[in-house]
């Protein structure tokens, strides 16, 4: 007995001083995007929501479900502000650095009450003035980024966290170390708020067509989902000229 407790507190010893890429799970971070999750919902909708105050639901929701899938860190989005030229509009927030901060702090803030810690993407083009109002916002969560150069980089730049890198089909702290968070939280009901999410993100422009997820539009009304409910909503809007969303671009 004697002999096996000593076995067992050499092992654990030994764990406890391994670097951390080979103590954890490789896949300890969720990448999967937010409209795979939720549907129809991206960061562009979060982004042409007229409630902010939804997004923490959305942190909320997609905490429990990554971690329901044992992830402990969910990607939220990149440090990058929506402009025509991204090849990408859905993984964007908004134009704007200050409402991009605000969407994602709210959105951190859910993520955490449900045990999940959020990361941001630091790989290609950053926005500093995303960069600087997370900074002062004291928003400076796990960033994944492509090198040790772009880690450099940021820190430049005043923003001192924990930075990850991937390397194949794994994940690699180059500062800092895993954490997990030991709580969970029964989660909104995801149909619910699905439903508030598109609703509130029905962005009038002027008289017009109804485009469904055709960002940078001049005219008529901009939804992201073709659900009836939604085109039903849509059209009431038009008749009276007014809708809740606000115009990301």
């Amino acid at each position: 007995m004697v002999c096996s407790l000593l076995l067992l507190s050499f092992f654990l010893n030994t764990l406890a001083n391994l670097p951390t890429k080979y103590f954890w799970r490789k896949d300890f971070i969720s990448t999967q995007r937010l409209e795979a999750i939720l549907k129809d919902v991206s960061l562009l909708t979060l982004g042409s929501l007229g409630n902010y105050a939804l997004v923490q639901e959305v942190g909320k929701y997609v905490g429990s479900f990554v971690k329901i899938s044992g992830y402990s860190y969910y990607l939220v989005g990149p440090l990058d502000t929506l402009s025509s030229d991204d090849t990408d509009y859905f993984y964007r927030v908004n134009k704007s650095p200050f409402l991009t901060a605000d969407v994602y702090e709210k959105f951190a803030t859910g993520l955490g009450l449900a045990g999940v810690i959020a990361v941001f993407d630091g790989r290609g083009k950053i926005d500093t003035s995303l960069v600087q109002s997370l900074i002062s916002r004291k928003q400076t969560y796990p960033v994944l980024v492509e090198n040790e150069g772009k880690m450099s980089l940021l820190k430049s730049l005043g923003y001192n966290s924990v930075f990850i890198v991937q390397s194949g089909d794994s994940f690699e702290f180059l500062s800092g170390k895993f954490v997990y968070l030991n709580w969970d939280i029964i989660p909104p009901d995801a149909e619910e708020l699905r439903k508030s999410l598109l609703l509130n993100s029905i962005i009038y422009i002027s008289q017009g067509d109804i485009h469904v997820k055709k960002p940078f539009m001049t005219n008529g009304v901009v939804v992201y989902s073709n659900d009836d409910f939604v085109l039903n909503e849509a059209q009431k809007i038009l008749n009276k000229r007014a809708g809740p969303g606000r115009v990301p671009w």
